[in-house]
């Protein structure tokens, strides 16, 4: 076997390898005496036909079965002879079978990129911490005053900013419809019919509201709009829309008193100072959660700067890729036609280039840490979080489990798991604001709700039960 080595970057090979013919050979007798075996022709006995005419039926399954063998065996052989050790699992382009079976091909190795490893325990961490002001518990409880909200209709006055309106509009361009011009328009744009809008400045439409102002139920009027050159439909950029609407009422919005029997409906017995508290705690517990997750996001930041890595391009290509495609299927999923996202490709790719280039950086690190730390990922620990995937993805668990099983993805989780927990022990070690880290508790990942069904409680998202 002939090898030829040729670095590409730091942590990139490019090995050119040659397998004499007798390696095919050889590969060539056995792959055909397994064949032969399992043969079933007509005329024969099963296992007796002659290798000839088992190979004229089956040769170009050989073949391929042949080549894909001493390949795998071909590039262990020159790692294991080199000493390299791939982060992932060696890339083969340009096979060559040459009429004397000579075997040609180059396989692509990625190697872990040497740093150097900065003492990564007592990190220096600023960051705001911020407590929970009264007025951002009024502010609460005033959404949830909106939730109880009913509305009235008005009559005897004109439309003012601050109402509900109940119109039938549609947008058009020089006397022609907007969904002619672009069939694919969102409808809060194009036009609807009994739609409800908040008479505000800039919601839904920019201006629709301000030309509004001073309509009465039933009355008709046409309403020029000007999009601003910035604006999120680019289609509109620039436009002046006439949109002709028709009132039907005018709503107002009745918040509940904040007392007692306000607090009584959003959970039976419950007095408002309760429902205060309870807000009052949320609130806290959300402020934690947020710097928490801030400490968390400066000690990245803070590793990404101590260590400086040659990260090998064809993972950061790789890792764009799947980032940019998780960013424009957020984005369609918000609305943002297709045409927007290729108007923006360019800045979109740039943003996800940058994003995994820190990602693989962090990623080396963190196994880093990994080894030094010699962490381990436990079965239950791994059973959870495949479960909280399979729920996340609405599948049954143990359907889930196959398919990850099916698509080898189940190393790629546990490494995920292990980066994780190799962050957790930079934080748990990372002076904040000045405080020397405090003793690790260790906190059982919970599975169900921490508080009965009878306890009092205000009801909300994370609350952990149906109601």
């Amino acid at each position: 076997m002939k090898v030829t080595t040729e670095q590409k970057e730091t942590c990139i090979f490019d090995l050119h390898i040659e397998l004499p013919p007798e390696r095919f050979q050889e590969e060539w007798k056995e792959i055909g005496s397994e064949y032969r075996r399992q043969a079933n022709l007509p005329g024969f006995r099963k296992g007796k036909a002659p290798l000839a005419i088992v190979e004229k039926k089956y040769g170009q399954d050989m073949e391929q079965e042949v080549t894909r063998k001493l390949l795998d065996a071909a590039v262990r052989e020159v790692l294991n002879e080199q000493k390299l050790t791939p982060v992932q699992s060696p890339s083969v382009r340009d096979v060559r079978l040459e009429a004397d079976r000579s075997l040609h091909f180059t396989a692509t190795v990625v190697t872990r990129p040497p740093f150097d490893l900065p003492d990564y325990k007592g990190l220096e961490i600023t960051l705001e911490k911020k407590g929970v002001e009264e007025s951002e518990v009024e502010q609460f409880l005033d959404g949830l005053r909106g939730d109880l909200a009913e509305f009235k209709t008005v009559e005897g006055r004109e439309l003012a900013m601050g109402d509900f309106a109940v119109l039938d509009y549609e947008g058009s361009i020089e006397n022609k419809p907007l969904l002619e011009t672009y069939p694919d328009l969102q409808p809060t744009y194009a036009g609807r019919k009994n739609f409800w809008i908040r008479m505000e400045d800039d919601r839904p439409i920019p201006g629709l509201a301000s030309a509004m102002v001073g309509m009465k139920a039933g009355e008709s009027r046409d309403c020029v709009v000007s999009f601003p050159t910035d604006f999120l439909e680019e289609k509109l950029r620039g436009y002046k829309v006439t949109y002709k609407v028709t009132l039907h009422e005018i709503k107002e919005r009745m918040l509940p008193p904040l007392d007692d029997a306000f607090a009584a409906k959003l959970s039976p017995g419950l007095t408002l100072e309760k429902i205060r508290g309870q807000v009052r705690e949320r609130l806290i517990s959300n402020a934690e959660e947020n710097f928490t997750r801030g400490v968390r996001g400066e000690v990245v930041k803070k590793l990404l700067e101590l260590v400086s890595i040659d990260t090998p391009s064809s993972m950061v290509e790789r890792e764009s890729n799947t980032m940019l495609k998780e960013i424009i299927r957020e984005n369609q999923t918000r609305g943002v036609s297709e045409e927007e996202l290729r108007s923006h490709q360019e800045e979109l790719l740039g943003a996800a280039r940058q994003s995994a280039g820190d990602k693989v950086k962090l990623n080396f690190i963190l196994g880093e840490i990994v080894g030094r730390e010699n962490i381990t990922v436990g079965r239950d620990e791994l059973a959870w979080r495949i479960t909280a995937m399979a729920e996340q993805y609405k599948m049954p668990p143990q359907k889930f489990l196959q398919e990850l099983q099916k698509n080898h993805a189940i190393p790629g989780i546990e490494e995920e798991i292990s980066l994780g927990k190799a962050l957790d022990v930079v934080v748990a070690h990372a002076r904040v604001n000045g405080e020397d880290p405090k003793p690790a508790l260790k906190v059982e990942t919970p599975t169900h709700s921490t508080h009965s069904h009878n306890e009092e409680h205000v009801h909300g998202p994370g609350c952990g039960h149906d109601h």
